[in-house]
């Protein structure tokens, strides 16, 4: 699949660039021709053809390659000192990410001083499956050593695609959900799968429920009933926010934090995301979003999966101050 991908955007860089050249070409040496004869109009079309090109490559091979942090404020009036996350989500190791990519993740995020990493799924691509790519996990352990970090499951690592894996379990890959588990927990970091958690920073308390993958069927929010203090806000992470509508229905979850759209990847001007997520508006794809009495925030990612393009989208760590 990745194969056929880089074929569409080689393809699309043949189909700019190539007529750019040719009319260059031809306002300037053929005198014979249109192009000669309309320099202003074939001038005009090169740069629209130039363009184009300029957009495979900047959304193909230069967007994909960086960073941007995304500041976000949230408030809750049970929090009197800030808390700081970083969320990350949709890492998707594989073809296009490896070791180095996740490095990178690992020194912006130390850079930002969060007191809390939360990893929102999708660790893997896990288009094929090739167990030597949990090795490119390996930064990861710095995080851990140096701040608390916990992780749950995505729908890649269930082999859930989308489209009809969702429903029917032969359109799925390889099921590679203990593996991630076994391979991330040996750096340190926490696995939560349904699993409720305190945790205390900064002498405030907060309910961390990390709720297993929706497209998979395997959540179970059972534990939040072993909550025993209302005065303690709840954040859920779950990887992917088509669960608001189930979500919704649970008591007191202050704050609902996603991945797994990617924002669309590709970002248009007045269309907005481009890759749109089966059951999640396109105004929840990204950012913040107050929904009843819950706070949704919903990150973009720091990943690929499909093409390898992003496009006024570019991969990021979201550092949430909540106060």
């Amino acid at each position: 699949m990745h194969l056929f991908f880089d074929l569409l955007i080689t393809i699309g860089l043949i189909m700019t660039a190539y007529p750019a050249v040719i009319l260059l070409y031809s306002r300037s040496q053929r005198p014979q021709s249109w192009e000669y004869k309309n320099k202003m109009y074939s001038l005009i079309l090169s740069l629209i053809f130039f363009t184009g090109t300029a957009i495979f490559v900047w959304g193909s091979f230069i967007e994909p390659k960086i960073i941007v942090i995304n500041y976000k404020n949230i408030d809750l009036e049970e929090i009197k000192k800030p808390i700081r996350i970083a969320l990350i989500s949709d890492m998707q190791i594989g073809s296009y990410k490896e070791t180095l990519w996740i490095q990178k993740i690992v020194d912006k995020t130390l850079a930002l001083h969060p007191d809390i990493v939360l990893l929102a799924g999708d660790q893997v691509d896990n288009a094929t499956y090739r167990p030597e790519e949990f090795r490119y996990l390996e930064p990861l352990k710095q995080l851990a050593e140096q701040i608390p970090t916990y992780a749950i499951h995505g729908n890649h690592e269930y082999g859930i695609g989308g489209g009809k894996a969702i429903e029917n379990p032969k359109y799925r890959v390889a099921d590679v959900s203990k593996e991630a588990r076994e391979a991330v927990e040996k750096l340190g970091i926490h696995y939560l799968q349904n699993d409720l958690e305190i945790i205390s920073v900064n002498d405030e308390q907060l309910y961390l429920f990390g709720a297993d993958e929706w497209w998979g069927g395997v959540h179970d929010f059972s534990k939040l009933n072993m909550r025993d203090n209302s005065d303690i806000p709840t954040i859920l992470l779950m990887h992917n926010p088509a669960a608001i509508p189930e979500i919704l229905k649970l008591k007191d979850i202050d704050i609902m934090l996603s991945g797994h759209t990617h924002g669309g990847q590709i970002r248009l001007p007045f269309i907005g995301p481009v890759a749109r997520v089966e059951d999640v508006p396109a105004k929840w794809h990204k950012g913040l979003h107050n929904i009843n009495n819950m706070k949704l925030f919903v990150t973009s990612g720091i990943g690929e999966t499909g093409t390898r393009a992003r496009l006024f989208n570019p991969p990021e760590i979201a550092l949430l101050i909540i106060q």
